[in-house]
């Protein structure tokens, strides 16, 4: 008698967005421009998602990208930066100074 095979949870990144409702809750790993989740948040705004709330300490480029195709509706974190050479992250800055985006603010 054969064990039987546990179902895969490898999918491709269309498939894993796709699987991302809108409204979701998102805690994204990473630091600023280190290790950040890029390519799921490229394709979130290719498969055009909305209001979704991004949880992360240090959000940058993934977070930034989000606002300017207007997928965020709230952020959760610490410092909001595209690191020292690249200044504060502009679309999200101006997401949230016209308050499209509600932020929570953690020190």
């Amino acid at each position: 008698m054969q064990p039987a095979t546990a179902p895969t949870k490898l999918c491709s990144l269309p498939e894993l967005a796709k699987r991302i409702p809108d409204g979701a809750s998102l805690a994204f790993g990473g630091v600023l421009l280190h290790r950040g989740p890029f390519a799921v948040a490229r394709e979130l705004a290719r498969q055009g998602r909305r209001d979704l709330e991004v949880i992360k300490t240090a959000p940058g480029y993934d977070l930034d990208l989000l606002c300017r195709v207007g997928a965020v509706r709230r952020v959760r974190a610490g410092i909001i930066a595209m690191e020292g050479n690249f200044g504060l992250a502009p679309w999200s800055r101006a997401a949230l100074e016209r308050r499209e985006v509600e932020l929570e603010e953690h020190a």
